[in-house]
């Protein structure tokens, strides 16, 4: 059937058929349903576009889906055959996850798909494969005492990525369908979000890749963006609340001045794999990096921001266009505003981490990983008093698992 002239103005009705062909994929007995497949057959098979008939059958079938999703139970239940007690992490087989894709032809990404096979299909020539086209985020959802599953701040994920994207020169995924996606791969893997009170968490891993085929430097001419989840626990182990111990990384540097560094692009990761492998064979947990012009100025650890509380107090974490900017982190200064500590983003000499009454690292990941010392050549320095940036993340993990008032507004629940 020829496509109507007001196409564009049809634009955010089609938008909304999606939205609700979504939803009615994942409705209970929606696979029972005759009516409802009938709708959505309708829809899809319609032999003319007319606005007014498509704004009726969205309406239908978003009706339709209301009743359905009404017969849900109160709440998803956490799956059984998970050892909550033991999580780390790692890979644990979910149910599947969430895949669009973006062509050049149509300069815009498709309706998206849920694929249960953990396994994707690139031509050989994928720009990922040759010039390290991809970016990655990393955020959470968490499952809270009335068995709610909610998820933290994802719109500064959002941000994040496309900042990224357009440092790749990559397709932006739109803020709208960053959510989507997310709420759409955590409700569909709802029951592999770990129970209250086990301290684990739906570890969610947004993903954007170069799929399409280049030969030659030059923008790719497709891309996937794909959800993936995985319930997890503490990212350094038992470890992780105990104390890390940290080394200065002089041989090797993370970033360079106007390079990557500042966005979560795969291959700043790959260059500090075999600097951690040193690291870790000389007995330590972590790297913390300082800057590779003079090897003078506090960076980061291997995949977490560093954060301190100085001699006279003040949380303090390092300022600089090579550093990612941690999510994390800036919740965690926020909180620290809250207390009436002053907080402080700037240059910070390594001369200073000697002096400073605590250390940490944090991310999304490692939340707030203690740091039990920090060894440069021969001189070690150690830190036993943790007792600030502890408080600062029991706050934050009590807003996020939804014992403590969301003041700020990070939370947003995810209908499950």
């Amino acid at each position: 059937a020829p496509w109507p002239s007001n196409l564009i103005d049809m634009s955010p009705i089609l938008r909304s058929l999606c939205s609700v062909q979504r939803r009615a994929a994942f409705a209970p007995a929606a696979s029972a349903s005759a009516s409802l497949r009938a709708l959505n057959r309708a829809l899809c098979t319609s032999p003319s576009l007319n606005e007014v008939r498509l704004l009726q059958q969205v309406s239908r079938l978003e009706a339709r889906v209301n009743e359905l999703e009404g017969q849900l139970p109160a709440r998803v239940q956490p799956a059984r055959i998970t050892d909550w007690d033991n999580l780390g992490f790692g890979i644990t087989p979910t149910n599947g996850h969430v895949r669009y894709t973006w062509s050049a032809t149509t300069s815009s990404w498709d309706a998206g798909q849920f694929v249960a096979d953990p396994f994707t299909t690139l031509h050989i020539h994928s720009g990922v494969l040759h010039y390290g086209m991809s970016l990655f985020e990393g955020c959470k959802a968490f499952r809270s005492p009335d068995g709610t599953v909610r998820v933290c701040w994802l719109e500064e994920n959002s941000a994040r990525m496309n900042m990224g994207a357009d440092r790749l020169v990559m397709a932006p995924v739109p803020t709208s369908l960053f959510l989507e996606a997310i709420d759409w791969a955590v409700r569909a893997n709802a029951e592999y979000v770990p129970p209250y009170g086990s301290g684990g968490s739906l570890y969610i891993r947004p993903f954007l890749i170069g799929s399409g085929p280049i030969l030659g430097l030059q923008p790719c001419p497709g891309f996937q963006f794909m959800v993936s989840v995985i319930p997890v626990g503490n990212y350094f182990g038992k470890g992780g609340a105990t104390g890390i111990h940290a080394t200065v990384m002089k041989e090797y540097d993370r970033a360079a001045p106007r390079g990557t560094g500042g966005v979560k692009a795969g291959g700043n990761y790959a260059a500090d794999l075999l600097p951690l492998k040193v690291a870790k064979a000389r007995g330590f947990g972590t790297t913390l990096y300082l800057d590779s012009v003079e090897q003078r100025f506090v960076e980061e650890f291997s995949v977490s921001n560093f954060i301190g509380i100085s001699e006279s107090g003040a949380y303090v974490t390092p300022s600089s266009p090579s550093i990612l900017p941690s999510i994390t982190n800036k919740m965690l200064m926020a909180l620290a505003a809250d207390r009436g500590i002053k907080v402080e983003p700037r240059l910070i000499d390594f001369a200073e981490v000697p002096k400073m009454r605590e250390v940490g690292a944090c991310g999304t990941a490692t939340v707030m990983a203690p740091i039990a010392s920090i060894t440069d050549g021969d001189a070690k320095y150690d830190f036993s008093n943790f007792e600030t940036l502890t408080a600062l993340r029991t706050e934050l993990q009590a807003i996020q698992f939804g014992e403590a008032e969301d003041k700020h507004g990070w939370m947003r629940e995810v209908k499950c």
